[in-house]
């Protein structure tokens, strides 16, 4: 079952309970319609206010995270190729450059989205890898000559930065996580709307009221479905954020230099 189809099943559940419940209350407790509505009303407009609050907050927050690491996903992989293409001006490093580059790119993917998708940060491989690129900066040093490869060194130096900054970025948003307290709120907040609109709309006809109640669980189960989708930005779900661009890189790169894509990368290690 893909990961559509799942957030499907919940809503119908929700959906289906809400509305099953407030039917069955309503024949079993037929006396409840001569219930006053009026303060559960103002209740209702109260809970629903404040649960709406902290709905709009927490998704704007999360989609703030959510929305940076597709950026930096971006960034990264226009820095790897970036770098790699600017590897071809040093000639003394260039191979172990870009050999560096498509292993670090290799281990992206390998390591480092299982590692935050299942445990919320970065790989030790990776670390590994990008300590290898930094390097491979030094090999066959040289002192530079001429503006332009002195400002081609800098930019170099530049382009392996944001790599960096744009992996950090990455796992910032996969250490970022929704406070238990703040769960147990969207939750019980939830059910109390549901159970305070099944209170307010008791004076309709009980197949009505069902059908109310089974589509306000159902469009607050949407809310709480978003907000956990934007605190798992790597889950692996539809929209979630993944390495496509950066192994589009990889590929590009392997392509450009076939020997060293066919050269094995050193064996990563998680000490």
């Amino acid at each position: 079952m893909t990961p559509f189809q799942t957030n499907l099943l919940y809503l119908f559940v929700a959906g289906l309970v809400a509305g099953g419940l407030g039917y069955g209350i309503r024949r079993f407790f037929p006396g409840i319609e001569k219930a006053d509505a009026a303060p559960w009303a103002a209740t209702l407009s109260y809970v629903s206010t404040a649960f709406g609050v902290v709905v709009g907050f927490s998704i704007l927050f999360l989609f703030g995270q959510f929305a940076a690491a597709r950026s930096a996903v971006g960034d990264e992989a226009t820095s790897i190729g970036t770098a790699f293409e600017e590897a071809k001006l040093f000639p003394a490093a260039s191979e172990g450059i870009q050999g560096a580059l498509i292993c670090y790119g290799r281990s992206v993917s390998e390591f480092d989205w299982p590692s935050m998708r299942n445990d919320g940060v970065g790989a030790p491989q990776v670390d590994q890898t990008f300590s290898d690129l930094v390097a491979s900066l030094g090999q066959g040093d040289t002192a530079t000559t001429g503006a332009l490869n002195s400002a081609a060194a800098t930019n170099m130096a530049s382009q392996v930065g944001s790599i960096s900054t744009a992996r950090e970025t990455r796992l910032v948003a996969a250490e970022t996580s929704v406070p238990t307290m703040l769960w147990l709120l969207l939750f019980v907040g939830a059910a109390f709307v549901v159970a305070l609109i099944f209170m307010v709309t008791h004076s309709a006809a009980p197949l009505t009221q069902s059908l109310l109640l089974g589509a306000s669980a159902i469009f607050t189960a949407v809310l709480i479905l978003l907000v956990v989708s934007l605190s798992r930005p790597y889950s692996g779900g539809g929209g979630a954020v993944t390495p496509r661009l950066i192994e589009e890189t990889t590929t590009f790169m392997e392509a450009s230099a076939p020997q060293l894509a066919a050269q094995p990368c050193p064996a990563p290690t998680a000490d």
